[in-house]
Protein backbone atom coordinates (compact mmCIF):
# COMPACT_ATOMS: atom_id res chain seq x y z
CA UNK A 1 0.00 0.00 0.00
CA UNK A 2 1.65 3.66 -0.82
CA UNK A 3 0.01 7.28 -0.05
CA UNK A 4 0.20 10.64 1.10
CA UNK A 5 -0.88 12.44 4.48
CA UNK A 6 -2.78 15.15 3.67
CA UNK A 7 -0.68 18.88 3.35
CA UNK A 8 -3.10 20.47 5.49
CA UNK A 9 -2.83 17.74 8.21
CA UNK A 10 1.18 18.43 7.69
CA UNK A 11 1.01 22.29 7.76
CA UNK A 12 -1.36 21.46 11.09
CA UNK A 13 1.64 19.72 12.92
CA UNK A 14 4.19 22.27 11.40
CA UNK A 15 5.70 19.80 9.18
CA UNK A 16 7.33 19.24 5.58
CA UNK A 17 4.62 18.78 3.14
CA UNK A 18 6.93 17.73 0.81
CA UNK A 19 6.18 14.62 -1.45
CA UNK A 20 9.17 12.41 -0.20
CA UNK A 21 7.46 13.49 3.93
CA UNK A 22 4.13 13.00 3.33
CA UNK A 23 4.43 9.71 1.13
CA UNK A 24 3.36 6.51 3.45
CA UNK A 25 3.71 2.86 2.57
CA UNK A 26 2.96 -0.34 4.20
CA UNK A 27 1.44 -3.81 3.88
CA UNK A 28 -1.82 -5.35 4.04
CA UNK A 29 -3.11 -8.48 6.06
CA UNK A 30 -5.82 -10.48 5.22
CA UNK A 31 -8.20 -10.99 7.86
CA UNK A 32 -11.38 -13.04 8.67
CA UNK A 33 -13.55 -10.55 7.97
CA UNK A 34 -11.68 -7.61 6.80
CA UNK A 35 -8.35 -6.27 6.39
CA UNK A 36 -5.54 -4.80 8.36
CA UNK A 37 -2.86 -2.28 7.23
CA UNK A 38 0.35 -1.64 8.50
CA UNK A 39 1.86 1.79 7.57
CA UNK A 40 4.91 3.82 8.27
CA UNK A 41 5.94 6.93 6.64
CA UNK A 42 9.38 7.28 5.04
CA UNK A 43 12.10 6.59 7.65
CA UNK A 44 9.60 5.59 10.25
CA UNK A 45 8.67 8.42 11.59
CA UNK A 46 5.47 7.44 12.29
CA UNK A 47 3.60 4.10 12.15
CA UNK A 48 -0.01 2.69 12.42
CA UNK A 49 -2.16 -0.02 12.81
CA UNK A 50 -5.61 0.10 10.82
CA UNK A 51 -8.26 -2.72 10.89
CA UNK A 52 -11.31 -2.30 8.64
CA UNK A 53 -14.06 -4.78 7.71
CA UNK A 54 -16.41 -3.95 5.04
CA UNK A 55 -19.99 -2.17 6.12
CA UNK A 56 -23.41 -3.46 3.93
CA UNK A 57 -24.32 -0.63 1.75
CA UNK A 58 -25.99 -0.42 -1.78
CA UNK A 59 -22.51 -0.24 -3.64
CA UNK A 60 -20.48 -2.06 -0.83
CA UNK A 61 -17.26 0.50 -0.88
CA UNK A 62 -17.63 1.60 2.52
CA UNK A 63 -15.00 -0.02 5.51
CA UNK A 64 -14.87 0.84 9.24
CA UNK A 65 -12.83 -0.24 11.87
CA UNK A 66 -10.08 1.47 14.12
CA UNK A 67 -6.50 2.98 13.61
CA UNK A 68 -4.06 2.76 16.84
CA UNK A 69 -0.73 5.37 16.48
CA UNK A 70 2.50 4.04 17.52
CA UNK A 71 3.62 6.12 20.02
CA UNK A 72 4.59 6.40 23.74
CA UNK A 73 2.25 6.61 26.21
CA UNK A 74 1.42 10.25 27.37
CA UNK A 75 1.97 11.83 24.17
CA UNK A 76 -0.46 14.28 23.51
CA UNK A 77 -3.03 13.53 21.31
CA UNK A 78 -4.96 9.79 21.14
CA UNK A 79 -3.53 7.02 20.38
CA UNK A 80 -6.75 5.21 18.74
CA UNK A 81 -9.13 6.71 16.81
CA UNK A 82 -12.78 5.24 14.73
CA UNK A 83 -11.66 4.75 10.74
CA UNK A 84 -13.75 4.63 7.66
CA UNK A 85 -12.58 4.40 4.15
CA UNK A 86 -14.42 4.58 0.74
CA UNK A 87 -13.30 2.63 -2.46
CA UNK A 88 -14.17 4.93 -4.66
CA UNK A 89 -12.56 3.52 -7.84
CA UNK A 90 -10.28 3.72 -10.32
CA UNK A 91 -12.02 6.38 -12.24
CA UNK A 92 -9.17 8.88 -12.20
CA UNK A 93 -10.74 12.03 -12.22
CA UNK A 94 -12.76 10.76 -9.31
CA UNK A 95 -10.00 10.13 -7.45
CA UNK A 96 -8.40 13.33 -8.30
CA UNK A 97 -11.24 15.37 -6.65
CA UNK A 98 -10.72 13.52 -3.83
CA UNK A 99 -7.03 13.88 -3.22
CA UNK A 100 -7.82 17.58 -3.68
CA UNK A 101 -10.52 17.74 -0.73
CA UNK A 102 -8.86 15.63 1.80
CA UNK A 103 -7.46 16.67 5.40
CA UNK A 104 -9.09 17.56 8.72
CA UNK A 105 -12.60 18.75 8.95
CA UNK A 106 -15.23 18.77 11.50
CA UNK A 107 -17.73 16.48 12.44
CA UNK A 108 -20.21 19.02 11.38
CA UNK A 109 -18.61 19.01 8.03
CA UNK A 110 -18.88 15.37 7.25
CA UNK A 111 -22.33 13.79 5.66
CA UNK A 112 -24.54 12.34 7.69
CA UNK A 113 -23.77 8.61 6.85
CA UNK A 114 -19.96 9.21 7.83
CA UNK A 115 -21.20 10.74 10.93
CA UNK A 116 -22.79 7.71 11.29
CA UNK A 117 -20.31 5.12 10.62
CA UNK A 118 -18.09 7.24 12.94
CA UNK A 119 -20.54 7.32 15.54
CA UNK A 120 -18.61 10.11 17.56
CA UNK A 121 -20.43 10.39 20.51
CA UNK A 122 -19.22 6.49 21.58
CA UNK A 123 -15.89 6.42 23.14
CA UNK A 124 -13.81 3.38 21.31
CA UNK A 125 -13.54 0.76 23.39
Amino acid sequence: MRGFEAKEAMRQQALDTSPRTREFRGILLAQEDGVAALLSRYGATTASFNYLARVPTFENNFWVGYTARTVREGVAGRRFERLVMEYIGRDTGKVLRAARTTGFCGIDDLVPYHRTLLNPEQPIT
